[in-house]
């Protein structure tokens, strides 16, 4: 929003609220947002004024645009390591077999790094997997990935606008040490139906949303079901079931001029049964949100939010004998948020957060089988935050926040103590609504801001973070792996990351470009690994498997980016280390972290060749990621069995892919209101084989007996790596009724 006469404007908060002050009197205000068509609009001032304003989304076109507001509003704002990325970016985007990913998206921003092909995890600036928290409308998805870590499972149909944090986080977000990923999904229109969905090569998506009454309350619902079993029906043999499903649903009511209601659920589920075997995960996740204007310059959201995540692994269906793993929570947050004045703005509130671990418990039919037990655990955490963002003048700007968590563990439950050699010395019984192992943390945030001019500024940040549930996982698998989730408690101190980072930014407002570049250093502690060969399910003792020490990373992270305009997209380089050192693993020595990738190069490419079609690439390259080699191999009752040393000793050859896209438009008439189109894809054009894993292989003899060499610098040993994608072509048919 911007007032051309005053020369002043603001932001609004993420719910689309503002408040700004000025004197009586008419003026023209600007109102513009990436993707939409700017509004101006006069106004009279004579005294408090409320409005809503309603943007209507821009289509491509060829001529060349130049929109400096939404851009420059990232040179303009203090807050810094922050991303956003449009759900039209997205699904420009090839993708494998055409299924378009916000997640899988994300490891083209530059200090992202996804695991690898075939796998929706990813790590952000030197942080573990389980360090980065996905919201979607507030609510937490704990396991974002279907088909085994092929597809995740946000789709960008039903996706509003999406902002990655990935150091500098508010003071109203946290719980993670190395990202937020803030998703808000669409409200629905409320002004008329929408119909839209696809079919591809997997799946098919549906979805509507209009108005209930008219500009006051609408809905939108969405669905995602796949269809692949078929493709492998031959190539598994005893397949029975292999399929997922997602659905997103959200209401909109506008029940005064000054409130707004909105319940959001999400639901998705996953199943892959071969003969008497399988596995199953589910996601089910919702909220309830109360916006209310308490006074023409404050703003309150309430929002009271639940999230559930499921592990099934079923080792005999006939005895209906299955491993069980669950994570759920339940919060309550008020956040607030003032204007005092042009260019200031307070952020307050409060957050209670409660959680239930199941860390994996066996159930069976089978009268034979008396599994041990693993206590469930349950938690309680409140969180009191503030911050003030203040531009001071011309050139300068400060963020200052504060964030105080406390973390309180309660009964029935029952925790083990163990000595330094790791072996139980205790049994500790609590009673139900008996508190247990508490936690308190201190999480300041600071930004500052030098404004050089209109399109540059200097950009420095602290923060400190703090992380209180954990994913135990000895798995370095890209595909979805038994996952367990542990309080911090008695044997697992809080995580906590302190973050200093300083940037640069620049504007060339004739081209349209933003440059920006981040150089970073962060140091955890109470990082978690494993005693080696550490067994993970099903055992009663399992922190008695952890070990603990800390980690580092540091980086610089260059962003060239263009949003708007018939050519569109961004480069991206990104130097880093990340490294982990505990005491009793490695003789103490430093450890290269899996994700430790010193060189990431990534290119995001969009253009408009006519009216009608659209070409897309993408490409990506880093470094080879490390992983354990053995140095030798030695023979024990008859089976060769290799020598390991150092751990993460190695790496994978580097990775690099080229992926293209052309989407044509069928319409002639692109003011119909059906529209459809035809989208290819190919992922990895050049049929690149990238290496997942690598084998060391017996090698044959003359006379048919197979040997594994005892020395690596032996000839004879021979090594084989295994990939999984190379060109993988897809269609995808798309349409829109309006």
């Amino acid at each position: 929003m911007y007032f051309q006469e005053l020369g002043i404007g603001t932001v609004t908060n993420p719910f689309g609220f503002f408040s700004i002050p000025v004197p009586n009197g008419t003026y023209e205000l600007t109102i513009s947002f990436i993707g939409y068509d700017e509004i101006k609009r006069t106004i009279e001032i004579s005294g408090s004024t409320n409005f809503s304003i309603l943007m209507a989304e821009r289509p491509p076109v060829l001529e060349e645009v130049i929109v400096t507001s939404y851009q420059s509003r990232s040179i303009e704002e203090i807050q810094m390591s922050k991303d956003q990325i449009r759900p039209k970016t997205v699904e420009d985007m090839p993708a494998l077999f055409g299924e378009t990913d916000v997640i899988k998206s994300l490891e083209f921003m530059p200090g992202i790094k996804s695991h690898s092909d075939g796998s929706s995890f990813f790590y952000v600036r030197g942080g573990n997997r389980d360090q980065n928290l996905i919201l979607i409308d507030d609510a937490p998805i704990f396991n974002s990935s279907h088909l085994l870590g092929s597809f995740s499972t946000v789709i960008p149909d039903a996706i509003n606008s999406i902002e990655i944090y990935k150091g500098n986080m508010p003071a109203n977000l946290g719980g993670r040490l190395s990202s937020i990923i803030d998703i808000r999904t669409k409200k629905g229109n409320d002004q008329r139906m929408e119909v839209w969905g696809n079919a591809g090569l997997i799946s098919t998506k549906l979805g509507v949303e209009g108005p209930i009454k008219k500009g006051q309350s609408s809905f939108l619902i969405s669905g995602r079901a796949s269809r692949i079993k078929w493709l492998f029906d031959e190539s598994i043999e005893d397949l029975k079931r292999l399929n997922f499903y997602d659905f997103t649903g959200k209401l909109n009511f506008k029940t005064s001029s000054r409130d707004n209601i909105y319940i959001s659920t999400y639901a998705g589920e996953d199943n892959y049964f071969v003969d008497n075997f399988g596995i199953e995960w589910s996601n089910l996740a919702g909220s309830i949100r109360w916006n209310r204007i308490l006074k023409d310059n404050l703003f309150m959201n309430t929002t009271l939010a639940g999230s559930s995540y499921e592990y099934f692994l079923t080792t005999d269906v006939t005895t209906n004998t299955r491993w069980k793993s669950r994570i759920a929570t339940i919060s309550l947050k008020g956040d607030f948020t003032y204007f005092p004045k042009a260019n200031s703005t307070i952020d307050f509130g409060a957050e209670l957060n409660g959680y239930n671990f199941n860390p994996g418990n066996l159930s069976t039919d089978d009268p034979n089988v008396i599994p041990p037990l693993v206590s469930v655990k349950n938690s309680l955490e409140l969180v009191l935050y503030g911050s003030h963002n203040m531009r001071i003048n011309e050139h300068f700007g400060i963020e200052y926040g504060l964030r105080l968590s406390s973390w309180t563990n309660q009964g029935a439950a029952f925790e083990f103590e163990y000595n330094e050699n790791f072996n139980v010395t205790d049994t500790l019984f609590f009673d139900e609504g008996e508190d247990y192992a508490e936690f308190g943390n201190i999480e300041p945030r600071l930004g500052l801001s030098y404004f050089i001019d209109d399109h540059s500024a200097l950009k420095f940040s602290y923060s400190r973070n703090v992380q209180n549930v954990h994913l135990i996982s000895n798995s370095i698998s890209p595909f979805t792996s038994l996952e367990v989730w542990l309080p911090s408690g008695i044997n697992i101190q809080p995580h906590i990351a302190n973050q200093v980072a300083i940037g640069y930014s620049q504007l060339f407002e004739n081209s349209g470009l933003l440059f920006s570049v981040e150089g970073y250093y962060k140091h955890m502690q109470n990082q978690i690994d494993y005693e080696p060969h550490a067994e993970t399910l099903l055992n009663p003792l399992l922190e008695g498997e952890l070990r603990f020490g800390e980690g580092r990373s540091y980086g610089l992270e260059f962003l060239l980016k263009k949003e708007q305009g018939r050519f569109r997209g961004w480069a991206g380089y990104t130097a880093s280390r990340a490294k982990r050192q505990f005491s009793d693993l490695n003789a103490g020595e430093s450890i290269n972290a899996i994700y430790d990738r010193p060189h990431e190069v990534n290119m995001v490419l969009t253009y408009d060749l006519t009216d009608r079609i659209t070409l897309g690439t993408n490409w990506t390259y880093y470094t080879g990621s490390p992983f354990s080699s053995p140095t030798g191999f030695f023979q024990y009752n008859g089976l060769e069995a290799p020598i390991y040393d150092q751990k993460n000793n190695d790496r994978l050859p580097d990775y690099h892919r080229l992926d293209a896209s052309a989407t044509f438009r069928l319409n002639k008439n692109l003011d119909n209101r059906f529209t459809h189109d035809l989208s290819f894809s190919i992922f990895n054009l050049y049929g690149r084989k990238n290496s997942l894993f690598i084998n060391y292989n017996k090698t044959e003899t003359e006379t048919g007996d197979f040997v594994i060499s005892s020395n690596l610098l032996d000839t004879e040993r021979t090594a084989s790596q295994y990939y999984l994608f190379q060109f993988t072509p897809s269609v995808t048919y798309n349409f829109r009724f309006l």
